[in-house]
């Protein structure tokens, strides 16, 4: 998947369970324990906003990280 505003606009459009769904499922892919995430109706209404409101500087940088956790690298910014 490709992180870019196409996506984002993407993923908003997914109610809440997809949403998470879909977070856990790149989460996963990304090397990070799917498990040990909990999302509820706050932080989802948290990641929503988040993804709203992300500059595509800031889309490009998450999937820059993204990029490095796949590939083995950092897993902090």
């Amino acid at each position: 998947m490709t992180l870019d505003r196409n996506a984002v606009n993407k993923l908003l459009a997914l109610n809440d369970k997809q949403l998470a769904i879909v977070i856990k499922k790149l989460a996963g892919e990304a090397g990070i324990d799917a498990s040990a995430i909990q999302i509820n109706a706050a932080n989802i209404a948290a990641i929503r906003a988040a993804l709203s409101m992300a500059t595509d500087e800031d889309l490009a940088r998450a999937a820059e990280q993204i990029s490095n956790m796949q590939k083995g690298g950092q897993h902090h910014g």
